[in-house]
């Protein structure tokens, strides 16, 4: 809709790495002098960073090296949800030295665009692997043939339902909230695990209608900085939903003993980032049956070298970290982009905003 100044209340967008279509540039036209773009997968150059006050997309920390680059920048405003692929730049800790505090870049996320999509994969996701889905594809796509209930389960009835299932949520953000409201319309019960281990309300970004922004849906509460709350909140998951940041309290915080807490029969579905599990330890898991099956979106290396042993099992699916992507992702992520331009304009606290030495 625009500031409603009369002149534009920033001087140069640079939308880096990033889709952006004319309408994208018509919308945004009335908050800036000029509008420079860089196609996905380009880099931006010195000069272009040089002029910018504003950065919208996917720059990487690649990108920006210093703080010296960008003597003009105000804001970025990240298309992603996570913001690991810039907060390794030397620049956050620059600007703490040497620029007065008011004239730090801010920087924010775009978390809670992908809630749509990302919670239909969880539900779909976990769907599949209580069907046995992928065993049954298998056979009819690869060996076009009818399968038999023998060859798929060893037993004429084995699909497991979400109802009455416990569905553990491990990272109760955007993601975690609405994958939770989706299962428990199917009737399964919800469990919420965070660092503090208390109901929280959510804030930043949120699409009406979606999630759980008050925190009423979890019967419980576990914490994730305490060993014995984490171990109980796990032995009760049928169904553990990984939706993390990467940061260093999150990585690896399923490892060998802590996949150990979990059933035997549960499924895991990780939709967050994949150093969130150790990945040579679930594959133990697996094959030791200590772990029905898991749905990955996201795997640590990413992508998984060709031959991995997560590769080709009919209990593991695997996507290439594509499960966000909506057809209505761009537009939303300009309108969070234009939320937070209109807040600086007002001098308001932005959405989303990220805190770079915590990564979140």
């Amino acid at each position: 809709m625009g500031p409603g100044l009369s002149t534009p209340p920033f001087s140069h967008l640079l939308v880096a790495s990033w889709n952006f279509p004319p309408a994208h540039r018509t919308r945004l036209a009335p908050y800036f002098a000029n509008i420079t773009h860089v196609p996905l997968g380009g880099t931006p150059t010195d000069a272009q960073l040089a002029e910018a006050d504003v950065i919208f997309g996917l720059p990487r920390a690649t990108h920006v090296r210093s703080i010296h680059q960008v003597p003009k920048l105000r804001f970025i405003q990240l298309g992603s949800a996570g913001s690991d692929g810039l907060i390794g730049s030397p620049m956050w800790e620059e600007q703490e030295s040497e620029r007065e505090r008011e004239k730090w870049v801010k920087l924010a996320s775009c978390s809670g665009v992908h809630v749509g999509a990302i919670g239909q994969y969880f539900v779909m996701t976990t769907l599949a692997l209580f069907h046995r889905l992928q065993g049954q594809i298998l056979i009819s796509q690869n060996e076009k043939r009818w399968g038999s209930d023998s060859e798929i389960s060893g037993s004429w009835i084995f699909i497991e339902e979400l109802r009455h299932k416990t569905v553990g949520v491990l990272g109760y953000g955007h993601i975690g909230r609405e994958s939770s409201r989706l299962a428990s319309a199917f009737g399964a019960r919800i469990l919420a695990a965070n660092s503090s281990g208390t109901r929280q309300p959510l804030g930043g970004y949120i699409i009406p209608g979606t999630g759980d922004p008050d925190g009423t849906i979890p019967e419980m509460w576990y914490s994730t900085s305490d060993r014995e709350s984490l171990k109980a909140f796990l032995e009760q998951s049928d169904v553990l939903l990984l939706s993390l940041p990467s940061t260093p309290a999150t990585r690896r915080i399923l490892n060998q003993e802590t996949l150990g807490w979990l059933k035997s029969s549960a499924v895991l579905v990780n939709v967050g980032r994949g150093d969130a599990i150790d990945t040579d330890a679930l594959v133990q898991a697996l094959d030791q049956g200590k772990l029905a099956g898991a749905a990955l979106d996201v795997v640590e290396p990413e992508p998984l070298p060709a031959g991995h042993p997560l590769f080709g099992r009919k209990n593991v699916i695997i996507t290439p970290h594509l499960s966000g992507r909506s057809v209505r992702y761009p537009e939303l992520a300009l309108d969070v982009l234009i939320t937070n331009l209109d807040k600086l304009v007002a001098g308001e606290k932005l959405v989303n905003e990220v805190d770079p030495r915590k990564g979140y």
